[in-house]
């Protein structure tokens, strides 16, 4: 991933609630140690103290001009969230609904991908018990299979 498609799923993540400041913080102090680090790195890491919206600010304004999201399904930021919520419920540091939560949130940030759309609706068809556990599961699996 390119440093703006980095810092476009920051925006995003940390937007979401998926992603935290630590999540950020780890990920800047590992690419500072780098040669060439692109400014927006930098820029970045300095506003880490200011608090989450300013750096959600500072994202964005340093996007502008240089980074034009792409809203497509399977777009490289979306891939990287998707590998992210599937590790994470992989881990169990998320559950079903919560997984389910994210992906979903996601189709605020790209258009119409099918399998994003309806998962919420097979989750909830799965609570109410027309959708078994297998069939959920293998959508999730479905989605999971779009992460880089």
């Amino acid at each position: 991933m390119t440093a703006y498609e980095q810092m476009a799923k920051f925006e995003i993540g940390l937007d979401m609630g998926l992603l935290t400041m630590d999540d950020l913080r780890t990920f800047l102090n590992a690419a500072l140690r780098e040669k060439d680090v692109p400014y927006l790195y930098t820029d970045v890491f300095l506003s880490l103290d200011k608090g989450q919206e300013d750096v959600v600010n500072t994202i964005f304004y340093n996007l502008q001009g240089h980074y034009t999201a792409d809203r497509g399904a399977g777009n490289a930021v979306q891939r990287a969230l998707i590998g992210e919520i599937r590790d994470r419920y992989a881990s169990g540091a998320i559950d079903r609904k919560q997984c389910v939560t994210f992906l979903h949130c996601l189709t605020d940030y790209a258009d119409g991908d099918w399998n994003l759309l309806s998962i919420d609706e097979y989750y909830k068809l799965n609570q109410s018990g027309y959708c078994s556990d297998e069939e959920l599961e293998a959508r999730l699996r479905g989605i999971f299979a779009l992460a880089e």
